[in-house]
């Protein structure tokens, strides 16, 4: 198989800017103790298209709010609790970028989750001293939780990394949003030498026996071909063994493997239905107008045994589950022994 187009390079944030913002009064309080308060309630919904099975709406607001659009989804165990987590890129309001806001749902009541909004931000110094926190302006078209790690897909930079223990609680708003979380790291990409480098349109974990492995792939809208990789972060170069297919299939959201299987998503535009794809590179079977309008991101949820996915268009989100075992391509029969 082809080696990676291109090698990942770690550039880690300076934790005296995070330490400093704390002594100033801001609070470090973690994710566990965001999800230990009562959140905003996600309703029941139904999703159209036959591979959504269970499915909740946000709130009215978020459900018809045109500013964030979600994007990304993963789902972890985290202390206990089941976690999902879901990405939202802001369009501009009045030129003003607010960038990326990570949404994390309890799911110890899946048919009325609980939810709370934190935005991403980068901390840097003013030219006064005071430590200030930005907007992490990227898509954010997919997201990865490992372990104590919140992995998020920057298109053309590579990855982003948050440390979920750094979440701060802010004494003055930041766009509305007192629920803050700083930049750990940047995964930066860069290309290798003779290829065009990669899109980091969305990315997932790789769910297998053995050390976790990380999924990522490009959107493109049919003018060239669209690729996935599968690589190690921790060692990611170009040597590590990485993997870069060329499924020839376009307009992607989001893929995962589980236990081999890839399972892919591509839109159709905005009023028809998306695709599910099934099988291995080279040898995908299509499921026509399976899932909602405008699919996005895919995660494998192995205390359930389902993905989950989610749809961006204001009044139609939703998020929801789809069974894997429906979509499987059936083993190949073995045919009998000839009688003798």
């Amino acid at each position: 198989m082809p080696g990676l187009p291109f090698d990942l390079r770690i550039e880690l944030s300076d934790p005296g800017l995070l330490d400093d913002l704390a002594a100033a009064g801001e609070r470090r309080i973690g994710l566990d103790e965001l999800m230990a308060v009562r959140g905003q309630r996600a309703w029941p919904a139904w999703a159209r298209g036959a591979a959504a099975g269970h499915a909740f709406r946000w709130s009215l607001r978020d459900t018809f709010d045109s500013t964030w659009w979600p994007q990304g989804i993963d789902v972890a165990q985290r202390h206990g609790r089941r976690i999902l987590a879901v990405s939202w890129y802001a369009h501009p309001v009045r030129g003003v970028e607010q960038g990326v806001r990570v949404t994390f749902v309890d799911l110890r009541s899946p048919r009325l989750p609980r939810y709370h909004h934190v935005l991403l931000v980068e901390l840097a110094r003013a030219a006064d001293g005071d430590v200030r926190p930005q907007p992490v302006v990227v898509h954010a078209g997919g997201i990865a939780l490992l372990g104590e790690r919140l992995l998020v897909a920057d298109t053309f930079g590579g990855l982003r990394e948050f440390h979920l223990d750094d979440l701060l609680l802010l004494r003055e708003p930041m766009f509305g949003y007192r629920h803050v979380l700083p930049q750990h790291a940047q995964h930066r990409a860069r290309k290798v030498e003779g290829d065009r480098g990669m899109r980091f349109s969305f990315v997932s974990i790789e769910h297998r026996d053995g050390p976790p492995r990380l999924v990522a792939g490009e959107y493109g809208d049919g003018s060239r071909p669209d690729r996935l990789v599968r690589f190690d972060l921790d060692g990611g170069d170009g040597g590590d063994g990485g993997e870069l297919v060329e499924p020839g299939l376009y307009r992607m959201q989001g893929a995962c493997i589980v236990d081999g299987t890839w399972f892919v998503t591509t839109s159709n535009g905005k009023r028809n239905r998306g695709d599910l794809w099934v099988g291995t590179p080279g040898a995908m079977t299509r499921h026509r107008h399976v899932l909602p309008p405008g699919p996005e991101d895919l995660a494998y949820d192995r205390d359930t045994r389902r993905l989950w996915s989610l749809s961006e268009w204001p009044g139609r989100r939703r998020v929801f589950t789809i069974d894997p075992t429906r979509w499987q391509p059936a083993p190949a029969s073995i045919p009998a022994p000839a009688r003798q």
